[in-house]
């Protein structure tokens, strides 16, 4: 048996705001929200539904990589992939399922927590990470992993002992990572740097617990060809590089490529499809077969041993020194750039977890016997399917004895040491500088562990952290130091419950809010382009249990230039309030709210990047309104000018053209709001032809942008409902709305239609008919001239 597995490291960095837990935008994603949404849609996307084209660019197949790969993803962007592409996610988990009704066993692998390298992690560390990654695996997969992919493959002794101790049968090393081997008959062979090692068979591994995990070295030559030596250029080559790399002996061999998954789509740009090309050259092999781990393993348990060396790494020659020297090791950066701040930064933050994990045991020791056991089952907080509330966590554990002062002292205890580990997450020293944003995420999560554990009543570690921090130096003479990184980069983003009360406060919001909980009840009194919202307020973290409780005072007198107050009270009088907003005595109005709103004022540059921008917008789109009734008037009463000198081959004024732009815009607006189906609009004689007549009559050519999202949704939701029941008449009523979409010249993105268009096709394969052919040669697909009907 002669099998290929391509296993693909699908991780991101955990991105979360420590203080919301939600990933904020980054402008160095541009034009995506963040790293994670550009990658999403470069990468993870794509690989759901890969196109094989012709030499004409027209799609031949679409391929689900999902389904072939061998693959983990990294809990934390599953996490973010859960929230965010929520399709993608199922779609991920239905891959693994058909995978183990093919093999009988699923291609997904579950990965150590957030990426912290293992083997420089305390023991109770890698005890939690392990715990963690296989708990979220399950609730994800529905299954218990068999494999688990060490976060860059770093390795030693320890480590292994912690996957065996949980479960897990076997993991991926480079074949540097390997020491020795050992074969059946009892003949050894030292094989250093891999040199002499066979990568084509499984190897075991005793650990001196008497347990054995299971290693299988991936073939290096063609991952790193794939990753950096341009194999991704032509599938087919890929695919036959696979098949001459399987040794032909007659035992039974599994070659193991293993990349980061991002190579397929984010790193190289169409990966995805030499990607999807390579799977179906591999399928059609008669000599060498596709195929998972685990399924190889069942089949073909290791009978060779191996020896690991110890304190080693897939991305550094230099074992795991990236990650707490100045090795050499770097990636991008200025010339002549140093990384002599990696080992202050890892002292730093090795000082900071010692005194986090003494204060755990010592403020929980009232509470259990086992703090980390209760660190270990901490995960249910964080999960996506079958997550427990805080207060049920901790009545399981601790019944209903706990006070509600012990309840908060527990949360915050337990969220800082998980902000104690998201601060080991490997990217902070992976790069070139202290200053860089990998690293300053992880500083982040340092100094909200160490305010945590202020807030629980801990001793306050900021100063001792910051003269560790002070031994950090960097690159950038801005940014010297690691406690100047701290200051100038970190600090400015912290929040406390009051910020987020205040953020609350200027939005208005009552409900959800990042991880808050917001009640809010609102007076608002307003006239004209000024408003006074007056709102009792509360807000409660979900992580914590920390609540905030006042009022406040908004006070808006157009423009982004709102002011809010808050007072730790209940609202005070409305009465006074309204009497002075009303009578216009804003500067009276103005220290009513200093007397009795003493906390504050803060304006709108408190909220989040994100929540700027959307009260901008809001703001904006609001000015706009305001105006488009007098834009309307002047285009009503310019209207018989505007046509004849349209007629006459004479330019409009800018002012008159702009003013009917704007006018025409608005109402188009109004027609997609108004319109139960956006479809409609396309029928002859609808609204939307008489209006464009009318621009057209005038010159102008209105924007039609606005109806592309609704037309796709609507054209994908009618080829959805052909799965069950294929009707001709819809089909020809899609392919009709197609067709007047583009002499209308309104771009579509037309992704998940042709995806809807695939599985219609291969649902139809024995009865496609010829106006389904039709509609998928118009929609990109390679059809046969021949297959196609001639319309009516």
């Amino acid at each position: 048996m002669r099998c290929v597995c391509i296993h693909a490291h699908f991780y991101q960095p955990p991105r979360e705001d420590p203080w919301l837990d939600e990933v904020l935008s980054d402008a160095s994603a541009a034009p995506y929200h963040d790293w994670n949404a550009r990658i999403n849609a470069e990468c993870y996307r794509p690989n759901r539904a890969a196109r094989l084209t012709d030499g004409n660019g027209r799609i031949v197949s679409i391929v689900n990589n999902y389904r072939y790969l061998s693959f983990n993803v990294g809990p934390t962007l599953h996490r973010w992939m859960a929230r965010h592409d929520h399709v993608l996610a199922t779609r991920i988990r239905t891959s693994d399922e058909e995978a183990t009704r093919e093999f009988g066993a699923g291609n997904a692998i579950a990965q150590g927590y957030n990426h912290m390298i293992l083997p420089l992690a305390s023991a109770r560390d890698k005890r939690t990470q392990v715990r963690w990654g296989a708990v979220d695996f399950r609730s994800r997969f529905g299954r218990n992993p068999v494999g688990m992919w060490l976060p860059e493959t770093a390795v030693d002794t320890m480590t292994l002992e912690a996957l065996a101790t949980e479960g897990v049968a076997f993991t991926i090393l480079a074949p540097w990572q390997c020491a020795s081997v050992r074969s059946p008959s009892g003949e050894g062979q030292k094989t250093p740097g891999g040199t002499g090692l066979d990568t084509s068979r499984p190897y075991r591994v005793a650990l001196p617990s008497g347990k054995s995990i299971v290693v299988v070295f991936y073939s290096a030559d063609i991952a790193r060809d794939i990753a950096f030596g341009g194999l991704l250029d032509n599938g087919d080559r890929l695919a036959e590089a696979l098949l001459r790399s399987v040794p032909d002996n007659g035992e039974p061999r599994l070659v193991v490529i293993a990349t980061d998954g991002e190579s397929y789509g984010h790193h190289h740009r169409f990966g995805e499809m030499a990607l999807a090309r390579a799977f179906q050259v591999l399928s059609s092999s008669r000599d060498v077969s596709l195929s998972n781990i685990d399924a190889f393993l069942a089949r073909h348990p290791a009978t060779w041993e191996a020896t690991i060396a110890e304190n080693t790494s897939w991305s550094c020659a230099h074992g795991v020194e990236r990650w707490r020297s100045d090795c050499g090791c770097h990636t991008g950066g200025e010339h002549g750039w140093h990384q002599r701040w990696r080992g202050p930064l890892r002292h730093a933050l090795d000082r900071l977890r010692e005194k986090l994990d003494d204060s755990f045991e010592a403020n929980l020791a009232p509470f259990t016997q086992d703090p980390w056991a209760l660190r270990n089952e901490a995960i249910a907080l964080h999960l996506d399917q079958g997550e427990e509330t805080p207060e049920a966590f901790l009545a399981a554990r601790f019944g209903k004895s706990l006070r509600e002062e012990d309840t908060g002292k527990i949360l915050l205890l337990l969220e800082a040491q998980r902000m104690g580990m998201f601060m080991y997450t490997s990217c902070g020293w992976f790069f070139n500088d202290l200053a860089g944003i990998e690293t300053v995420q992880i500083l982040s999560y340092a100094y909200r562990a160490l305010e945590l554990l202020r807030e629980a009543g801990g001793p306050d570690l900021e100063e001792s952290f910051r003269s560790d921090l002070r031994k950090a130096e960097g690159n950038r003479p801005e940014l010297p130091r690691g406690d100047v990184v701290l200051d100038q980069l970190v600090l400015p983003s912290r929040r406390s419950l009051r910020d987020v009360a205040t953020q609350a406060a200027l939005l208005g919001v009552s409900s959800s809010y990042y991880a808050f909980t917001v009640d809010q009840t609102s007076h608002t009194i307003s006239g004209g382009d000024l408003f006074l919202r007056l709102s009792d307020l509360s807000v409660e973290d979900h992580r914590t249990n920390r609540r905030w409780k006042g009022s406040a005072c908004v006070l808006s007198s157009g423009g982004l230039g709102d002011v809010c107050r808050l007072r730790e009270d209940d609202l005070p009088p409305l009465r006074p309030f309204k009497r002075l907003f009303y009578e216009g005595d804003l500067l009276e109005l103005s220290r009513q709210m200093e007397n009795h709103f003493p906390l504050g004022p803060w304006k709108l540059g408190i909220l989040p990047q994100d929540d700027r921008e959307m009260v901008a917008r809001e703001r904006s789109i609001e000015a706009e309104e305001r105006w488009s009734e007098q834009t309307t008037e002047i285009t009503d009463e310019s209207k018989r000018l505007l046509v004849q000198l349209h007629s006459i081959g004479v330019s409009a004024p800018p002012f008159l053209r702009a003013a009917a732009e704007l006018s025409f815009r608005s109402h188009l607006q109004e027609l997609v709001e108004a319109s139960s189906t956006v479809l409609d609009l396309l029928s002859e004689n609808s609204p939307l032809e008489t209006l464009l007549e009318e621009a057209h009559s005038m010159g102008l050519e209105p924007e039609l942008s606005v109806l592309a999202p609704h037309l796709a949704r609507e054209l994908h939701n009618a080829l959805r409902a052909q799965r069950s029941v294929e009707e001709e008449t819809v089909l020809r009523r899609v392919l009709a709305h197609l067709e007047r979409i583009r002499e209308l010249h309104i771009t579509l993105d037309l992704w998940r239609i042709q995806n809807e268009m695939w599985r219609l096709l291969e649902s139809e394969k024995e009865r496609t008919s010829g106006t389904l052919l039709n509609l998928a040669a118009f929609l990109g697909f390679a059809v046969p001239e021949s297959s196609r009907t001639v319309p009516e």
